[in-house]
């Protein structure tokens, strides 16, 4: 079938290049747009507890989890000061009058939001939207405030993600100009000639412009994340590239063995379209995996990645094989260098395959050695969400957060938001006798320095004590009591906050979560817990219940394929097994470099001492599919060469021979891309194209060049094993000539 594909473009080359001609110009456009429907975070869904306690605290108590936080600061005055007042509430006059404007709190009603120094005001402004809506609204509102003679800053959940749109677009912008012209560069290096490097380029290029203008319409009616956009990017330059590369290279393959344009681009079509074929569907199996999460940031890198890899795919097929039947034999015109792709030039491949075939033990064990050493980091893996030190301390939002944090503890401490439901008024018998042994149940939880709540007031009062005080509450004079019970008790509804000075990451403070979570409420009413660790633990639990079973569902679908490609039971186990390695080892260099910190000057930005919890899914993913795109370019030229000879050790040899250059040149294309992107401000982006360049770094060099033909030669001809019965009912896949 590709070889009649082939052909019948070959025939109408000048009509499938007017085709896509007419789709890149259509799609040229609309694919710049791809960034203005695409929405900030997408890493939690609504049906989380801590999402559903946050609707509580909103609904129920009218407490805001969407906040702006705002920092007034001068050099000389005093937040107390009467300038200082007045410089903030009259930055605050029109906000307080807005609809949207749930509430605002200042330094002169709370005095604990002034630092140390006395000279910087924190102020809340709680909003009454959702975070998608908050972002489109804090630009306007903002423009309202006028701070003079006081500096201004803001930060909070909106401006980090508005922040983090603008970094991902930047971070875009940067990585494509970077990475085009260093994949070209790459593929100059490889084929020698001007035309040879640009043809694998453009017909990539134009793959990516197809794909970006698909997620511009699809993000007008479904909800996409803009990280998808830099992953999307990544994989369309990246992959498109290695499948065009792929392919020119078998075309000038065939045509120095002198064969004509036509038939050179009916073998092209057939060997190496039938490898880019089953390469495009294990990478689908992999990143189509995303698209069983319930989180929007993976479903949308899922879908997105899904939409470059068919584009890619399809101009790996359609375009190429027609662009390089109109250019025949001047594919090899321009000659710049010598062309380290050519199958026939001399290079390591050749003696080391040899070196490997002679001595697989001496190779596999201290290179087998090497990558588990290199895996080990990944045991520590310490899963985290996303906060403003993701961002470089350039914006605004970063600014601010590091104020925060460094003049008044935010996000260093744990406070865990606890919301009890009930019938009837809190001050009834029944409901303050259960609350009050609710909030002492809490001060027993281990790790609980400190509980707020209107039954929290001291260590030594009794329920008789907070029955006489809440018998007339409207008369209770103590300013604290008075705004406690205002802002923390509704009929129906009562708020307690736990405190610690545990970091809100640590597995300590997820305990805490899990031990008040553990409490049986009395009949009638229900615990619903909110906070940052809540968040985390709610996250990861959703993420990592699912991982196992889809990973295993990948494995299976991806061996079931290569069974089907190359007829063996036992290459498929290796190519999954040796896969699988190279994702813990990128695993264990996230944890070397962005949770410990090691070379964070060196590509800056500040040590999460966490993993963001979708990362390790998104790479398990992307790295899945593009390694295997390796084994496939690889086991296909070995299983021509053992079906014409039967010589498992000579085809091992001529296969890492004829593909090893062109593998080394895809792969060197594939690390600039993903190298590019370390460049990005955004630290999840940077920490996904490190991990990325770092696993195929050792998949090419250890896994691929050394682990897998060591194993290949100690397994013999047992690597072709299958049973006749199976050989029988499975489907033949043709290899054409």
């Amino acid at each position: 079938m590709l070889e009649h594909l082939g052909r019948q473009i070959y025939r109408r080359r000048y009509v499938v290049l007017a085709a896509w001609v007419v789709l890149v110009l259509l799609a040229l456009p609309f694919a710049p747009q791809a960034p203005n429907n695409l929405k900030p975070g997408g890493f939690t869904t609504d049906d989380l507890p801590s999402v559903v306690a946050r609707s509580v605290l909103r609904d129920r108590l009218d407490i805001s989890t969407i906040t702006v936080e705002m920092l007034f600061e001068h050099p000389q005055l005093n937040a107390f000061e009467p300038e200082f007042i007045e410089a903030v509430d009259r930055s605050l006059v029109e906000l307080r009058g807005m609809p949207e404007v749930l509430n605002i709190r200042t330094h002169t009603e709370e005095p604990g939001r002034v630092s140390s120094a006395g000279n910087i005001a924190h102020v809340t402004v709680g909003l009454d939207l959702p975070l998608e809506d908050a972002v489109d609204f804090i630009d306007d509102a903002l423009a309202t405030v006028d701070p003079s003679p006081l500096t201004f800053r803001t930060t909070g959940g909106p401006a980090l993600y508005r922040d983090i749109s603008l970094a991902s677009e930047n971070d875009l912008r940067r990585g494509e100009t970077v990475a085009f012209p260093l994949a070209t560069l790459t593929l100059l290096i490889v084929f020698g000639t001007l035309v040879a490097a640009i043809t694998p380029a453009a017909v990539g290029g134009a793959g990516v412009a197809i794909a970006l203008a698909v997620v511009f319409f699809i993000s007008r009616e479904v909800d996409v994340s803009v990280f998808a956009l830099n992953i999307v990017s990544l994989l369309g330059i990246g992959i498109g590239i290695d499948y065009s590369l792929f392919y020119t290279s078998r075309f000038r393959e065939e045509l120095a063995k002198g064969k004509s344009v036509e038939d050179s681009i009916a073998t092209a079509q057939t060997l190496a379209g039938r490898a880019i074929f089953f390469s495009a569907v294990t990478s689908l199996i992999g990143l189509m995996s995303l698209l069983l999460f319930e989180t929007m940031v993976l479903r949308s890198v899922g879908m997105g990645a899904v939409i470059v890899i068919l584009a890619a795919l399809a101009a790996a097929l359609t375009l190429l094989p027609a662009l390089l039947g109109v250019m025949g034999h001047n594919v090899n015109r321009f000659r710049i260098g010598p062309s380290w792709g050519s199958s026939t030039r001399t290079s390591i491949w050749g003696p080391l395959s040899r070196m490997v075939m002679r001595r697989p033990l001496l190779v596999l064990i201290p290179t087998s050695a090497l990558l588990i050493a290199l895996v080990l980091p990944a045991k520590d893996l310490r899963l985290g969400t996303v906060d403003a030190t993701i961002l470089p301390d350039s914006l605004e939002s970063r600014q601010g957060f590091d104020i925060l944090r460094d003049e008044f503890d935010f996000a260093l401490n744990t406070f865990v938001p606890v919301v009890v439901t009930f019938e009837g008024d809190p001050f009834d018998e029944q409901n303050l006798t259960s609350l009050y042994a609710f909030g002492r149940a809490l001060e027993t939880v281990p790790n609980a320095q400190h509980v707020v709540s209107f039954v929290n007031l001291g260590p030594d009062w009794d329920v008789d004590r907070y029955r006489v005080l809440y018998e007339r509450p409207e008369s209770i004079t103590d300013a604290a009591v008075s705004g406690l019970v205002r802002d923390t008790l509704r009929p129906g509804a009562a708020l307690f906050v736990v405190e610690s000075d545990l970091h809100p990451f640590s597995p300590e403070a997820t305990d805490i979560v899990n031990a008040i979570r553990a409490f049986q409420p009395p009949l009638g009413q229900q615990i619903h817990v909110d906070g940052g660790t809540a968040d985390l633990k709610d996250i990861v639990d959703s993420l990592y219940s699912r991982f196992p079973l889809v990973v295993a569902a990948v494995l299976i679908v991806t061996y079931l394929s290569l069974m089907l490609l190359f007829r063996s039971l036992l290459l498929p186990l290796k190519a999954v097994v040796l896969n699988v390695l190279s994702i813990f080892a990128a695993y264990g260099a996230l944890v070397f470099v962005f949770q410990d910190g090691n070379f964070s000057g060196l590509l800056n930005f500040e040590p999460l001492g966490v993993i963001e919890a979708t990362t390790p899914i998104l790479l398990f993913a992307i790295i899945f599919g593009l390694s295997m795109d390796y084994e496939i370019f690889l086991l296909s030229r070995v299983q021509e060469a053992y079906r014409r000879t039967g010589d498992n050790a000579g085809a091992v040899v001529e296969g890492l021979e004829k593909s090893g250059l062109i593998i080394t040149g895809a792969s060197a294309i594939l690390i600039v891309v993903a190298s590019s992107f370390v460049l990005a401000d955004v630290v999840v982006v940077k920490a996904i194209g490190l991990g990325l360049a770092i696993a195929i770094f050792i998949d090419v060099t250890l896994v691929r060049a050394l682990v897998a033909p060591a194993l290949m030669r100690l397994f013999g001809d047992w690597n072709w094993y299958l049973p006749g019965w199976l050989d029988r009912i499975l489907p033949e896949v043709r290899h054409g000539d």
